[in-house]
């Protein structure tokens, strides 16, 4: 059944037809209205995505010599992935490690010779300015071992940036470079994706920032397993509409995540505060849309259906706000009222309260 049943006019054709059955008794079902308070639910639709997906890259220059994974495979965090072509730097750090034993002998002699010579100095046996130039000796040597020090740390640094390692445990989702390329600093080499913390992002319209809390539980339903209920929690919202389409960030956190995948369409019905005020509200199967765009539903006093126009407020699944036209603890027609006429006898089969 469409969201509004189409009340439409035949005049010719069809007056013939309800003057005979004017009179005639039409089975209907009716259904009371209620003044309740609303607690609107809104449906919206996002991708899921991962807490942890990242495109890597090489933290510097060269040609790559070895690809340790490949796309489809799970790895652990620190995992080799890819190695760049290290000849140089490697003997480089080797030139490095010889610079730095010099830099250690040099430093071991100065304090030695300078311990010697402040022990004679103790027994007045050695001269003061002999003293001091051992000491400065001593400062420089180990100002140079410092400094070889430090060009081996940059020298091994270098080195480890020519592997580039797995920051997090994951699937790899895309392998971007092959073996012989040259690859630079930023260029996206794998496509890493963690699947154990899904998100999904939605756009809420402003008017809903203040009617929803974080921690709501929310049901996510996947398209492709439409039959299933996922368990969601608000975690984020953003306090920033984004200026386009007047809308912001709710971020859902999803509890359980086996069998789903980075990408996947999904709808989430998100439940916002009840309102303070009680509204007159009505099954949507009731209302009957004109085709000047007008809308109206039929009452029942007495046994007979009485025509009546309605305007509409806020509509909630499947019940909708009327805000003139209605008074609640009247009965409305749900069943039957396509081709009713105003002042047409019915028979009532059935009475329902909302849902």
């Amino acid at each position: 059944m469409s969201f509004y049943k189409l009340f439409w006019c035949y005049p010719i054709l069809l007056l013939g037809v309800f003057s005979a059955n004017a009179n005639q008794k039409v089975n209907v079902v009716i259904d009371q209205v209620k003044q309740q308070q609303l607690a609107p639910t809104v449906t919206l639709t996002g991708s899921l995505k991962a807490q942890r997906h990242a495109n890597l890259s090489v933290l510097t220059d060269g040609v790559v010599t070895q690809i340790h994974r490949e796309t489809g495979d799970q790895i652990e965090q620190g995992a080799p992935l890819l190695a760049l072509d290290s000849a140089l730097v490697k003997a480089q750090l080797q030139a490095n490690k010889a610079t730095l034993a010099r830099a250690q002998v040099a430093v071991d002699d100065a304090l030695r010779r300078y311990t010697e010579a402040r022990s004679l100095s103790e027994q007045n046996l050695f001269a003061q300015t002999e003293l001091a130039d051992r000491e400065a000796t001593l400062k420089s040597a180990e100002a140079t071992l410092l400094e070889e020090q430090a060009n081996q740390y940059y020298q091994q640094q270098l080195l480890n940036r020519h592997q580039l390692i797995a920051p997090f445990s994951g699937v790899i989702a895309q392998r971007m470079v092959d073996v012989g390329e040259w690859v630079t600093r930023g260029q996206s080499v794998f496509e890493l994706v963690n699947n154990k913390q899904l998100w999904l992002d939605l756009y809420m319209p402003q008017e809903h920032f203040n009617a929803i809390d974080i921690n709501n539980s929310v049901n996510v339903y996947l398209a492709s397993q439409p039959e299933k209920i996922f368990n969601a929690t608000v975690i984020t919202k953003v306090p920033v509409i984004n200026t386009s389409n007047r809308s912001f960030l709710v971020r859902l956190a999803l509890e359980s995540t086996t069998d789903l995948q980075v990408g996947l369409s999904a709808n989430a019905d998100i439940a916002l505060k009840a309102t303070t005020k009680e509204s007159v509200v009505i099954d949507r199967d009731a209302l009957l849309r004109h085709p000047d765009g007008g809308f109206s539903v039929f009452i029942i006093r007495d046994g007979i259906a009485y025509r009546q126009s309605v305007t509409l407020g806020t509509r909630i699944n499947s019940k909708i706000e009327i805000t003139q036209g209605l008074q609640a603890g009247q009965w409305v027609v749900t069943q039957g009222n396509e081709l009713l006429q105003d002042k047409q006898v019915v028979n009532v089969v059935s009475q329902i309260g909302i849902k």
